[in-house]
């Protein structure tokens, strides 16, 4: 506040006070409306850059997810890829750290429809280093209507009527011929790190098989190639039947990744 001197009455001398102008406070200090537009203009620069940033790190985690979905076709079929964790960062190592893939119609060699659920663990995202992932851990379950793409049970004449499983029996019963009249049952085990089946059981029309037709389909799924192919790499370590088919628990090491986002793959 400044005070002003000016001659009154009389010719004596009268001191006013002046308070602040219309276009201040005194001392200077900023009006409110003008500290309010700068709180306003703060938060907009903020916010503006968190939905860039949300919209960058959307952008990476759909290169990173897309790239493991493409990467994987050759070896699963369609896949869902969910990555964890940030994708700015897994594109600047260039390798992601866990990444999710589900799918209810993968296809392994010439299986088709299975389920997987599998967690892939350092995965490649560049040219340079390592082109495999470190570790492959899950489940993929062939269900029953794919089993028989699995399956030589059988000379071609004798086409397959039906496929149930027995869970509690640990066997997949396979029904030949018209009606079924040719049941076998066959067990899934492991040998060398693959799926292979053996001939349990084999009756015709409710009696035991005869010998030549029964070492016939143990000559044939000796000979059958199991899967392989894509399917070989991930060595399952058990596998069992359930309701819904054959489940196969997979865990593997240093698994190759072909196609790996921002690569041209081998």
């Amino acid at each position: 506040m400044s005070r002003t001197t000016t001659a009154g009455a009389g010719g004596r001398p009268r001191t006013t006070a002046a308070g602040p102008g219309a276009g201040g406070r005194a001392g200077g200090r900023p009006s409110r409306s003008r500290r309010g537009r700068r709180r306003v203009r703060i938060l907009a620069a903020v916010l503006g850059t968190a939905l860039l940033a949300g919209c960058a790190e959307a952008t990476a985690t759909a290169v990173v997810e897309n790239g493991v979905e493409d990467a994987l076709r050759a070896r699963l079929g369609r896949t869902d890829a969910d990555l964890s964790g940030s994708g700015l960062l897994a594109l600047a190592r260039g390798r992601a750290g866990r990444v999710t893939v589900t799918g209810d119609d993968a296809a392994l060699g010439r299986v088709t429809g299975a389920s997987v659920r599998l967690g892939l663990e350092g995965v490649p995202l560049g040219g340079g280093g390592s082109r495999a992932v470190d570790a492959v851990r899950g489940r993929i379950t062939v269900p029953t209507e794919a089993v028989r793409a699995w399956l030589p049970t059988g000379e071609q004449s004798l086409p397959v009527a039906g496929v149930t499983t027995d869970p509690a029996a640990g066997v997949l019963h396979i029904g030949l011929g018209p009606g079924g009249a040719l049941d076998i049952a066959l067990r899934p085990r492991l040998h060398e790190g693959r799926v292979e089946f053996t001939l349990d059981a084999a009756t015709l029309m409710g009696t035991p098989a005869p010998e030549r037709l029964t070492r016939g389909i143990r000559d044939r799924l000796a000979a059958g190639p199991g899967p392989q192919g894509p399917a070989a790499a991930l060595k399952p370590t058990s596998v069992r039947v359930t309701d819904r088919g054959i489940e196969a628990t997979v865990d593997a090491r240093h698994v190759g990744f072909a196609g790996a986002p921002g690569t041209d793959g081998p």
